[in-house]
C-alpha cells in the first residue's frame, strides 16, 4: 500500500473524530436566554457538568428576576423542566427561591435535551403546590393550597450531556484488561506449537467409560441440554459438548438421543452431530430422526423424556446445560434405569440434586471448560487457560490488597497507602 494511501486511511476518520467530538462538546453548552416576561428567571444557560464522568447530567444556571412578584404574591421558588429532543418537558421537584442552578439528572449521553426554568409565585403567606404535583388534604381551620403560578423562562438548548472517555481513576481497570489480553494471547501462540496442560476433570474423564459402556451393552445413550433457548451460553456449552460426544461414538455406531425443549436447539444440534459424523468418516450412521423436538412445556418434557429413559433404558445420561426444578425428576428417573449419569450446569440450585442422583457433576464455569478440555482446540485450550492465568493474578492481587491493608492497621501507612491507592477506583 502507498504511503500516501495508507495517511489517507488513517487520517480521515481521525479527522472525522475530532471534528464530531469538537462538534458534540460546542452542542454541549446552550447560549444565555432571555425571555420577555421580567418575572421570570434571567439568563438561563445550559453547560455539561465536567464532574460527571458518566454523562448523564446537564448544568442548569440562571439569575433571579429583577421584576416585583406583583400585588400580594411573593417569590416561592423555582422548577426545571428537562424535555429530551422531540418529547414533552417533565418538571423536576421545585427549589428554593434563593437558588440560582440546579442539576438535570439520570439523562442519556449524547442525547439533545432543552430546558427551562420557572419562577414559581403564590400569595404571601398562603400555602402553594407546584404544578403537577398531588394537593395535601387541607388542614381543619386553615386554607387549601393553591397552584402556584407559572412564569417560564424561553426554552434552552440543545444541549447535549458528555461523559469522559477516559477516566484516568480507572487505570488500573485498563491495565488489568491489557494484562489479561496479553496473557490470552500468550497462551494462544503457546497452545498452537505444543500441547497444552489441563488440569484433569473427573466428570470428563468418566465420558470415555460412560461411552465405551453404552457400546459394549448395545444401548442408546441419551443427551439433555438444558431447558434454555438457543442464544443461552449455557445451551451453546452444551451444544459444543454434544458435538464431541458425537465424534468419539461415530466410529462405534453407539446411538444418541437427544430430545429437545425448543425447536431451534434442535435444528442447531442436528448440524452438529451431522458435522461431527462427516468429520468422524462415519456419516452413514448419522440418523437425524435421534434427535428431536419434544414440548416447550417444561414438566411436559420432564415427563416425555422419563418415559424414554424408562422404555429405551440408555446405557449413559448426559444432562449438560441450565436446569430448573426438574433437575432431581430427570436424574432420579436416570439412577433408577441403572444408567451411569454425568451432569454439568451452572445452574447453583440445581448442583445438589444432581450431585445426589448423579456419578459425576461438573460444576458452574466445568461446564464451559468442558468443550475445550474434550475437543483439546487451541483456541479454546487458549482461552482456558488464559482465564486460568487471569484467576490466579486477581487471586494474588486480592492477596496483595489483604496484606496492604493490614499493613496499614499496623502503622505501616506509607507503604500500604501505595497499594491501596492503585486498589481504589476513586
Amino acid at each position: 500500500m502507498r504511503a500516501s494511501a495508507l495517511r489517507r486511511r488513517l487520517l480521515l476518520p481521525l479527522a472525522v473524530t475530532v471534528f464530531a467530538t469538537l462538534a458534540l462538546h460546542a452542542r454541549c453548552q446552550a447560549a444565555p436566554v432571555t425571555t420577555a416576561d421580567p418575572r421570570a428567571p434571567r439568563a438561563v444557560t445550559v453547560t455539561n457538568d465536567s464532574e460527571d464522568k458518566a454523562g448523564s447530567t446537564l448544568l442548569v444556571e440562571w439569575k433571579a428576576p429583577t421584576a416585583p412578584p406583583g400585588e400580594g404574591k411573593e417569590l416561592v421558588g423555582y422548577q426545571v423542566s428537562v424535555a429530551e429532543e422531540g418529547k414533552d418537558f417533565q418538571p423536576e421537584s421545585p427549589l428554593p427561591p434563593k437558588a440560582t442552578d440546579s442539576k438535570a439528572k439520570d439523562l442519556y449521553p449524547g442525547r439533545s435535551y432543552r430546558i427551562k426554568v420557572a419562577a414559581l409565585y403564590a400569595e404571601s403567606g398562603s400555602p402553594w403546590i407546584a404544578p403537577g404535583a398531588e394537593a395535601p388534604k387541607p388542614e381543619p381551620g386553615k386554607p387549601a393550597a393553591k397552584q402556584a403560578e407559572v412564569v417560564s423562562s424561553a426554552e434552552v438548548g440543545p444541549a447535549v450531556p458528555v461523559g469522559l472517555w477516559y477516566d484516568p481513576a480507572k487505570t488500573n481497570v485498563l491495565v488489568g484488561v491489557l494484562l489479561y489480553t496479553i496473557v490470552v494471547i500468550l497462551c494462544f501462540a503457546y497452545a498452537r506449537r505444543k500441547d497444552m496442560y489441563v488440569r484433569p476433570i473427573a466428570g470428563l474423564q468418566a465420558v470415555d467409560d460412560a461411552i465405551g459402556r453404552a457400546t459394549e451393552m448395545g444401548r442408546p445413550m441419551l443427551f439433555v441440554s438444558g431447558l434454555t433457548y438457543l442464544g443461552e451460553i449455557s445451551t451453546i456449552a452444551s451444544a459444543l459438548f454434544l458435538g464431541h460426544l458425537a465424534r468419539r461414538t461415530a466410529a462405534y455406531e453407539t446411538p444418541i438421543l437427544v430430545p429437545c425443549y425448543d425447536p431451534l436447539v434442535m435444528a442447531a444440534e442436528r448440524e452438529i452431530v451431522r458435522e461431527a459424523y462427516l468429520e468422524a468418516g462415519h456419516p452413514q450412521t448419522y440418523r437425524p430422526d435421534n434427535i428431536f423436538f419434544v414440548t416447550d412445556s417444561q414438566f411436559g418434557y420432564v415427563a416425555a423424556v422419563d418415559g424414554l429413559m424408562v422404555r429405551e433404558k440408555p446405557a449413559a445420561n448426559f444432562f449438560v446445560g441450565f436446569f430448573y426444578a426438574e433437575s432431581l425428576i430427570l436424574a432420579e428417573t436416570g439412577n433408577q434405569t441403572g444408567a451411569i449419569q454425568i451432569a454439568a450446569t451452572d445452574a447453583d440450585t440445581q448442583i445438589p440434586f444432581f450431585v445426589t442422583a448423579c456419578d459425576y457433576t461438573l460444576m458452574g464455569e466445568e461446564l464451559y471448560a468442558a468443550s475445550a478440555y474434550l475437543s483439546r482446540h487451541p483456541t479454546l485450550l487458549a482461552q482456558l487457560k488464559g482465564q486460568d492465568i487471569g484467576k490466579a493474578i486477581i487471586t494474588c492481587l486480592l492477596v496483595l490488597g489483604t496484606l496492604a491493608a493490614t499493613a496499614e492497621a499496623f502503622g505501616f501507612k506509607q507503604v500500604a497507602d501505595l497499594v491501596l491507592k492503585w486498589f481504589s477506583a476513586q
